[in-house]
């Protein structure tokens, strides 16, 4: 085979656009280093590099014992083309299997309509999980430098063991909180465009992909916006924060669609409005479990002077 025609089939070899016997061919070259999982060392590339002249040696047949200089430099580039390419070969299979190895393990917890889940972490911290909230933690992550639980949607609290020397992180699509032992919490609904978090006791520091910092004391609130890429930062009851875990969700200044969103996640009911004046009201409400849904409707028509219709689980106010 000559060294161009070979080079050729590393190349198509790459692109998985081989034969079985092609394939068969090429693994020959590097069947000592298909387990590695590790980046060549120089040794080994060194070692790779005279298999790689020993094969290709073998491969050029000189038709005649006068070898035009020419084809030596011919010979020589496509070896060198040929190593070349040999070796991104194994270091993209030993990237692969390392990532492979590397790859986090998850236990994923969520909630459904009307519930509150309360989990215990290895480190010992305290987490609860507010309705229509999902959340993950990696495997051993109280082993790691830090101690990371991803929020991927909706709320929660925590109450977190204190480590000085392992922070303990909470992570949204939009924010980072960044703790060392502290209680606070995070509201990341999806159908909202903010991210809260309300610091009840310790410190805290809230970092978006930016890379801009708010840092909040006990009973302090930052309001992330996640289109304007800024923080509002006010005085809040953090005690208040975690009045949901008692079945009583505090509202303060929130939107009609925060509104509705609520009473979804805690009686499982839409409520809806045609009226366009909705899309300006603002509340200061506390909704309780132990309400049924059309005392707590009631109570939200008194508000702005609104009535309501219900049909099943469907709300219009108007």
């Amino acid at each position: 085979m000559e060294p161009q025609e070979l080079k050729k089939l590393i190349d198509r070899y790459l692109k998985n656009n081989v034969t079985e016997e092609e394939r068969k061919f090429v693994d020959e070259w590097y069947q000592s280093y298909h387990n590695a999982n590790v980046l060549l060392s120089a040794e080994k590339e060194q070692q790779l590099k005279s298999e790689i002249y020993g094969f290709v040696k073998k491969q050029i047949t000189p038709k005649s014992a006068k070898i035009k200089r020419l084809n030596i430099f011919r010979y020589a580039a496509a070896a060198a083309v040929i190593m070349l390419v040999g070796a991104g070969l194994l270091m993209r299979r030993a990237i692969s299997t390392q990532q492979q190895q590397q790859a986090p393990v998850f236990a994923t917890y969520s909630t459904k309509i009307g519930e509150v889940k309360k989990l215990e972490l290895p480190d010992g911290t305290t987490v609860w999980l507010n309705a229509m909230s999902r959340i993950r933690i990696a495997e051993g992550f109280n082993k790691a430098i830090t101690r990371s639980v991803y929020l991927d949607e909706g709320e929660a609290f925590f109450e977190v063991k204190h480590d000085a020397t392992h922070p303990f992180l909470v992570h949204t699509s939009s924010v980072t909180t960044r703790v060392l032992g502290t209680s606070f919490n995070v509201k990341a609904y999806r159908q909202l465009s903010y991210v809260a978090v309300t610091l009840r006791t310790g410190h805290v520091e809230v970092r978006d992909k930016q890379g801009k910092t708010a840092v909040l004391t006990p009973n302090q609130r930052a309001i992330y916006s996640v289109t304007d890429h800024t923080y509002l930062l006010s005085a809040y009851n953090g005690e208040k924060s975690r009045g949901w875990i008692e079945g009583r969700s505090a509202l303060s200044n929130a939107s009609f669609r925060e509104l509705a969103m609520t009473v979804n996640n805690i009686y499982g009911v839409k409520v809806s409005s045609k009226n366009k004046q909705t899309d300006t009201y603002k509340y200061n409400i506390i909704i309780s479990r132990q309400h049924t849904v059309d005392e707590t409707l009631r109570l939200i028509c008194s508000i702005h002077k609104n009535s309501c219709r219900r049909q099943n689980n469907e709300v219009s106010i108007y």
